[in-house]
């Protein structure tokens, strides 16, 4: 990737927060900020930069009009080729990016969207850490809108052709690929040429799906989702998005701008969407009809492509349906508040968690579900959430929650899993736990959801076909194996690397390396191996875990023996047979570093061998194999089929050998008393053969002489 990014010194101050006083002169513009000329890319030297691939990046010159949320952009410049205007968009390397969409968008051109000529893993010299940078072609006209205007930047008869006909081709385009968009929203538009007749999208791939949106762009079962757990979404989001955006221009500012995310939340529970906006906003009339159907709540009858082409051409199209949920003939009230949908009441039950469990349990809301909105099939699951909770073998409080949660889901399935003070989209748990993990606040909340089994339940309770969530069904099966193994490889390690596919190593080894890949894993340790005491092992729960996701290969074996430390022998064996299977696969073919470093662990590993002289040959090997840097020829060193099958055979011999030895010598020691015992008895019955013989030669004898 970028291993070879370099800063060039200067004088001039370094930092992602050089020019953040720019982002002052926006306020105070009606229209919008064309992109500044002074901070154009000096081709001459005199700036610092930071030199990658085809690439140069001033981090002292910055672009704010090209910021995406946390991403922030720089000037830039190509080297090698002629790729016109550009700028870097630098990820924040404690969120985790897109990776499908840096796939699909990378060096394609796709009418609507900005050009994402490349993207690569690059040190970034005023973090001191490695983070993923995009290089996108700068647009040939200024942004498109500026939030504060007090007129709208875009003619409304001019909209459709110059708004809506572009993004219809960059929605189309990543809907067929199974994608979504979810960064779509008035200020991340940009004119594509100087004449302003068409609009291209901004950055969508740098940050989490959602993340960057202002709630009000949210649709309305993914607003009550922490941002970083709003989910990849589908077309039918991206819709709803576009639906706010073109109300944006219309308007000239972004719509309900003047309330609170918890006030516009409730005004949207209680009115629906298009309500909530028609009953603040003044819009254009020749953009109400799209506007209606785009904002419409119930996804499955929101307006998709087809509709919107059919309004472009001047077709009639389909009026949408009643635009919020049904109404209960009585209010349930919860925490002071009377609620009369049942999606407000769950937000009203997440809102006050403990207070919400005596209505829960004592039938109250069941009861408002059947009476109050007619709900049979939901009432009949409220009460059986409720016998489930009498007859579970779990701690009280422990069943408590998941009754209020599973109310939650009960009442608004389509809505984020919520659990106390967690609230992510099914599709989201993944982003939510990695910026849970990085930003201090820990897996424990996730770890709660995971092994209470509440994905499993919202899967049973989702209304629609889901598509962007029923492809990831199989993977959350496998997520409260993982959480109930808290071995090395396992726990919500393991949940994290599975949800993520571009989540980055996050060992306190690796980390500031940005190790995405597993092909990227051994470099990092080898350049980490330099400056790091030998004093344990290179591979830790996360670079386990990173390891049995990212590599396709069996790992379980490994993961098994990993599961016994006490084991010195099979754990370093198995250490070690991770780390060769990895440079084997994916090289590089030496890392002397490392091999020291595993070589000055692998004492545990070489007992397997019983022969003393056998042991002592094989440490006298490892350090010349160590430093060729072959972490697959240390493994077999130890690992030699043919000699530890002689070896085991030579001790079994030994081991029989001395075994027959010691019992004879125990027989010998053991058993004195008796063979006193029996030389007597025998010894008398000699003496006694011996005498009566002689007795019977004497007579004989004695016989003959008186004869003769």
């Amino acid at each position: 990737m970028a291993d070879n990014a370099k800063m060039q010194p200067d004088d001039a101050q370094s930092g992602l927060e050089a020019v953040q006083d720019d982002d002052a002169l926006e306020g105070g513009q009606e229209d919008q900020i064309a992109p500044s000329p002074e901070v154009a890319a000096p081709r001459s030297g005199g700036n610092r930069h930071v030199d990658v691939g085809s690439f140069r990046i001033f981090p002292d010159l910055r672009l704010p009009e090209f910021d995406c949320g946390p991403s922030q952009a720089f000037v830039a410049e190509g080297t090698k080729r002629d790729d016109g205007p550009i700028f870097a968009l630098l990820a924040n390397p404690l969120l985790p990016t897109r990776s499908e969409l840096l796939r699909v968008l990378s060096g394609v051109k796709v009418a609507g969207q900005l050009d994402l000529l490349d993207y690569e893993i690059i040190y970034w010299p005023p973090l001191d850490r490695s983070t993923i940078i995009c290089f996108y072609a700068k647009p040939g006209g200024s942004k498109v809108f500026t939030d504060g205007g007090k007129k709208a930047v875009i003619d409304e008869h001019d909209l459709p052709l110059a708004v809506i006909a572009p993004i219809i081709n960059i929605l189309t385009v990543l809907s067929d690929k199974n994608l979504a968009h979810r960064n779509l929203r008035a200020d991340n538009l940009f004119f594509a040429d100087e004449q302003r007749t068409t609009v291209v999208a901004g950055d969508c791939s740098s940050c989490p799906a959602g993340f960057a949106q202002p709630l009000v762009y949210e649709p309305i079962d993914r607003m009550t989702a922490e941002p970083a757990g709003r989910g990849a979404g589908a077309l039918s989001d991206d819709l709803y998005a576009l639906g706010i955006t073109i109300a944006a221009l219309g308007i000239g500012h972004t719509p309900l701008s003047k309330f609170s995310d918890k006030e516009i939340i409730d005004m949207k529970l209680a009115r629906g969407s298009f309500q909530a906006l028609v009953g603040h906003e003044k819009l254009p009339l020749t953009l109400i009809e799209p506007i209606r159907g785009l904002l419409c709540d119930d996804f499955e009858e929101r307006w998709g492509l087809a509709e919107l082409n059919n309004w472009l051409d001047g077709r009639r199209v389909k009026p949408v349906q009643s635009n919020s949920d049904r109404r209960a003939a009585r209010a349930q009230n919860m925490g002071g508040r009377d609620y009369y949908t049942a999606r407000g009441l769950a937000n009203g039950v997440t809102n006050n968690w403990a207070a919400a469990l005596a209505p829960l349990r004592d039938g109250v809301i069941e009861v408002w579900l059947r009476r109050g909105l007619n709900d049979a099939e939901r009432s009949k699951a409220m009460s059986e959430a409720m016998r489930q909770m009498a007859w579970s073998g779990s701690d009280k409080r422990t069943a408590e929650d998941v009754l209020v949660a599973r109310g939650i889901a009960i009442l608004d399935p389509n809505g984020p899993v919520r659990h106390k003070t967690f609230s992510a989209m099914l599709d989201g748990l993944g982003p939510m736990l990695s910026y849970d993990v990085q930003h201090g606040r820990g897996p424990q909340a996730f770890s709660e959801v995971i092994i209470r089994d509440l994905p499993t339940f919202w899967f049973s309770r989702l209304s629609g076909f889901r598509p962007e969530i029923q492809s990831q069904q199989q993977v959350y099966k496998m997520l409260r194996y993982y959480m109930q193994q808290q071995t090395m490889g396992y726990g919500y390690e393991r949940c994290l690397y599975a949800l993520v596919k571009n989540q980055h190593c996050l060992s306190p080894l690796v980390e500031n390396e940005y190790v995405i890949h597993i092909a990227q894993l051994l470099p990092a340790l080898e350049k980490i191996a330099t400056v790091t005491p030998h004093s344990s092992w290179p591979i830790d729960r996360h670079i386990a875990a990173f390891i049995a996701v990212r590599l396709q290969d069996d790992t379980e074996p490994q993961l098994t023996a990993l599961q016994n430390p006490g084991d010195e022998v099979e754990f370093s064996r198995s250490i070690i047979s991770l780390l060769a299977l990895v440079q084997w696969r994916h090289g590089p073919d030496s890392l002397p570093h490392l091999g020291l470093w595993v070589a000055r662990l692998m004492e545990p590993a070489t007992k397997v061998f019983h022969s003393k002289e056998r042991r002592e040959k094989v440490e006298r090997e490892i350090p010349k194999l160590a430093k060729r840097g072959n972490l697959v020829e240390l493994y077999n060193l130890i690992n030699d089929e043919k000699e530890r099958r002689r070896d085991q055979d030579e001790f079994i011999a030994a081991v029989e050998e001395y075994s027959a030895a010691d019992n004879e010598v125990f027989d010998i020691e053991s058993s004195g008393a008796s063979r006193m015992i029996l030389a007597e008895q025998i010894g008398r019955q000699v003496a006694s053969f011996a005498s009566t013989m002689i007795a019977l030669l004497t007579v004989s004898a004695l016989f003959m002489m008186i004869v003769w």
